[in-house]
């Protein structure tokens, strides 16, 4: 006599191929939690150290600027001509023929 197929006895015949792939599926998705995850942890030191490599190069720019600011209130124009500078005769205008090349004279 032929087993007749039912509902269940067709369940029993896949059961473990589905509990395999399901176990494949579970484990493909913990993986890439781990990876998202490891890659969320290095994004954000990396983005700590570009805080404070940022932090650093302000307080450069800063002193750089003091500096600078310093160095202007000083150079007054007795002290252009004691070094050597010499007062422009004449202003000159320089004048271009050609139209300029940027994106607002295209309109």
């Amino acid at each position: 006599m032929p087993r007749r197929l039912t509902f269940f006895s067709f369940f029993d015949l896949y059961a473990a191929r589905v509990a395999a792939i399901l176990a494949g599926l579970c484990a493909l998705c913990v993986f890439l939690y781990g990876a998202f995850l490891l890659g969320a942890v290095a994004h954000a030191a990396k983005q700590t150290v570009t805080q404070r490599e940022a932090a650093k190069l302000t307080r450069e720019i800063s002193t750089l600027e003091g500096e600078y600011l310093s160095k202007t209130k000083v150079l007054t124009a007795q002290t252009a001509r004691d070094m050597g500078f010499v007062a422009p005769i004449a202003v000159s205008t320089v004048r271009l023929d050609t139209p300029i090349l940027t994106l607002n004279s295209l309109r």
